[in-house]
């Protein structure tokens, strides 16, 4: 597949264009969202640093979206863009971290991803660490806010830009911070994420805790 975009800094990342062959299944994907009741999504609010929806897990998207998650998981290997010295990964087909992603201000929600880094440890499987997010972009209306902004937490940043059935890839790390401030009034901000992990020897157990997602408000954009 060919890559539209290719960043080393902030830390390595993809985008590939088109990445679904058709583009009439990623529709239906995002029209799925519409059935979800509130009673079917985790809701985060802005105490956890964030106003987003997320499916639940395991495998609690609707058919639509779990047939695209399954497509990512078995044309996808990371490891073919990125330079990862012999690292073996695998999708987490249960969806735990990602699934159906969906950040709202269609309603005034006030939807927004505060700036963060991931939980490098699984949440059930305690020897697995996340490498690398695949996000698959559905929404066909959407502007510049929902593109995903990306920071070292140092002194570089920069963005993957949101795309109708675009797959951006990132690198995990301890200073891979993304998110993005609230999403314009009026629009919904749907993507599919999955998440690849790698298994944890033995030896680098005891130096890989399991913490949870850390937020930052401070990271300077110029």
């Amino acid at each position: 597949m060919k890559v539209s975009k290719k960043l080393i800094k902030p830390f390595p990342a993809i985008s590939i264009d088109n990445f679904i062959p058709s583009a009439a299944m990623v529709r239906s994907a995002s029209k799925s969202f519409d059935k979800f009741k509130n009673e079917d999504w985790v809701i985060y609010k802005k105490d956890n640093g964030q106003v987003q929806y997320t499916s639940k897990i395991p495998r609690c998207s609707t058919p639509e979206c779990l047939l695209l998650l399954d497509y990512i998981a078995t044309s996808l290997d990371p490891c073919d863009y990125f330079d990862t010295d012999n690292l073996k990964v695998f999708p987490d087909c249960s969806h735990y971290g990602g699934g159906m992603m969906l950040t709202p201000n269609a309603e005034n929600q006030g939807g927004y991803l505060g700036m963060h880094v991931d939980a490098p440890v699984h949440g059930k499987n305690k020897n697995w660490k996340r490498e690398f997010s695949a996000v698959l972009c559905l929404s066909e209306e959407y502007d510049e806010s929902f593109d995903l902004l990306v920071h070292n937490g140092f002194d570089c940043h920069d963005r993957l830009e949101y795309r109708f059935n675009r797959l951006n890839i990132f690198k995990c790390t301890e200073n891979s911070w993304h998110g993005f401030p609230k999403i314009s009034k009026g629009m919904n901000r749907k993507v599919l994420g999955l998440m690849f992990w790698s298994e944890i020897n033995h030896k680098d157990k005891s130096s890989i805790k399991r913490i949870k997602a850390k937020f930052n408000n401070n990271l300077k954009f110029n």
